[in-house]
C-alpha cells in the first residue's frame, strides 16, 4: 500500500503519454493563493480558452501535510476535452515540494471524466508540501472570445432619457 501514490502517477503518465502527441483541446491559466498549517487550502480564479470562447472558472484545493503561504500562477494545456462541461470536476493530485520565496514546477492532473491537465506553475512565498489532495474546478458563465459590438440607438429616439419634470411651467 506504500506504493499506491507512485503506482497512481505511473498509470496516469502511461495513459496520458499519447495525449501529449496531439495538439491540446484547450488552454487554461489561473492564479491562486494557498495557506497551510498541517492541512492547506487554496482558492483562485482562472480562464479556460476552448473552441474560440473563454470560460471563467474558480479553482480550490485542499492539501494534506503542508505548511506555508504561497501565490501560484499557472498555465496549462487541456487534453481529452470534448464538451466544456467536462472541464469542471475534481482533479487528483499527488505532490511534494518546497518553495522558498520563488519556485515552480509542473503537474499532470486528471478528473473523473478523463480530462487531463498539464500545468506549469510559478509559486511565490514559503511552502513545504509532502502530501496530496484534490484540485476542484467550477465553471462560471462563458464569455465570448470576441466582444459583441454595442447596439446602436434607433433614430426614433428610443433609449433617450426622459424630459425633466419642470413642475408644469411649460404646460401653458
Amino acid at each position: 500500500m506504500r506504493f499506491a501514490p507512485i503506482l497512481l502517477m505511473a498509470v496516469l503518465a502511461v495513459g496520458t503519454a499519447s495525449a501529449q502527441d496531439a495538439p491540446p483541446d484547450a488552454r487554461m491559466q489561473f492564479s491562486s493563493t494557498s495557506f497551510g498549517l498541517l492541512f492547506g487550502y487554496s482558492r483562485g480564479q482562472g480562464e479556460l480558452e476552448f473552441q474560440g470562447k473563454k470560460y471563467p472558472f474558480a479553482v480550490s484545493q485542499i492539501k494534506a501535510a503542508t505548511l506555508g503561504i504561497t501565490q501560484v500562477n499557472a498555465l496549462g494545456q487541456v487534453y481529452r476535452l470534448r464538451d466544456v462541461a467536462d472541464f469542471a470536476g475534481t482533479y487528483a493530485a499527488v505532490e511534494g515540494g518546497l518553495t522558498l520565496f520563488q519556485g515552480g514546477g509542473s503537474a499532470m492532473l486528471r478528473n473523473e471524466k478523463g480530462v487531463t491537465l498539464f500545468l506549469q506553475n510559478v509559486q511565490y512565498g514559503l511552502d513545504v508540501t509532502l502530501g496530496g489532495g484534490g484540485l476542484s474546478i467550477t465553471l462560471s458563465d462563458p464569455v465570448s472570445a470576441t466582444a459583441a459590438p454595442a447596439k446602436a440607438e434607433t433614430e426614433s429616439g428610443a433609449g433617450a432619457p426622459p424630459l425633466a419634470d419642470n413642475g408644469g411651467m411649460n404646460d401653458r
